[in-house]
């Protein structure tokens, strides 16, 4: 037998609430099945969920398009930054520049070229302070700055990581915002969608069995075969 089973898409969603609406349009008035009050709030409901939706997918689509640039912002700042410190200990060992000068990046004297590990976010970012900090220090303090890379260039790619992971956490809090919203939603459109099929089914329910259905589906109840039940009128 058939059985009622509500959309589990969006768009499937929306599409059968605009069916119910495009049906009750073609249908004579006198023969129509809802009131016009359920009809105007059922057109009210479906033009903020096709907004909601919209908005929702835009929200998923800047958060992945956010992601993929915090990547490649990443890598390079990761790229400059242990550019940097390789440079900055090479100029110790060649004695261009002081040992002592280390402490000005947060580093300890060392007579060895060493790369901290750079591939966790919170290390790269604190890496980016210390040593743009750092060299500043340094410099004020008399030191000639380092080139190739020089700490300006650096600063560049850190700070267009740092507003762009800034971005990025905007854009989830704006994605979880709408999904919370788009929960509710859902629920509500499921609610519309059942009393509504209901109400239709219940509408038709003494007409012959294949009239019957046909008419169910031009308001667009969507069916689904369970073996040994019968349809029900009251969901």
């Amino acid at each position: 037998m058939q059985a009622k089973k509500l959309p589990d898409l969006d768009d499937d969603r929306i599409k059968s609430l605009n069916q119910i609406l495009i049906q009750e349009e073609l249908t004579d008035e006198e023969n129509n099945l809802l009131s016009i009050q359920e009809v105007y709030d059922i057109r009210c409901f479906v033009l903020k969920y096709e907004s909601a939706w919209f908005c929702y997918k835009q929200a998923i689509e800047d958060e992945r398009k956010t992601e993929k640039s915090c990547s490649e912002l990443f890598e390079m700042a990761k790229l400059y930054i242990s550019h940097f410190i390789q440079v900055l200990n090479m100029a110790v060992i060649r004695n261009e520049i002081k040992a002592e000068s280390l402490s000005y990046y947060g580093m300890e004297e060392q007579n060895e070229i060493h790369v901290p590990d750079l591939s966790v976010e919170s290390e790269l970012l604190e890496w980016g302070e210390r040593l743009i900090k750092g060299e500043n220090d340094r410099c004020l303090h008399g030191g000639s700055p380092i080139y190739n890379p020089s700490i300006s260039k650096v600063k560049v790619h850190f700070d267009l990581l740092k507003e762009t992971l800034y971005s990025l956490k905007i854009c989830r809090q704006t994605t979880l915002r709408l999904q919370s919203n788009m929960k509710e939603i859902r629920e509500k459109a499921n609610r519309f969608l059942w009393d509504t099929w209901t109400k239709i089914e219940f509408a038709y329910w003494e007409l012959p069995e294949n009239e019957r259905m046909k008419k169910l589906k031009d308001y667009g109840v969507h069916f689904f075969y369970q073996a040994g039940a019968q349809l029900n009128v009251f969901g």
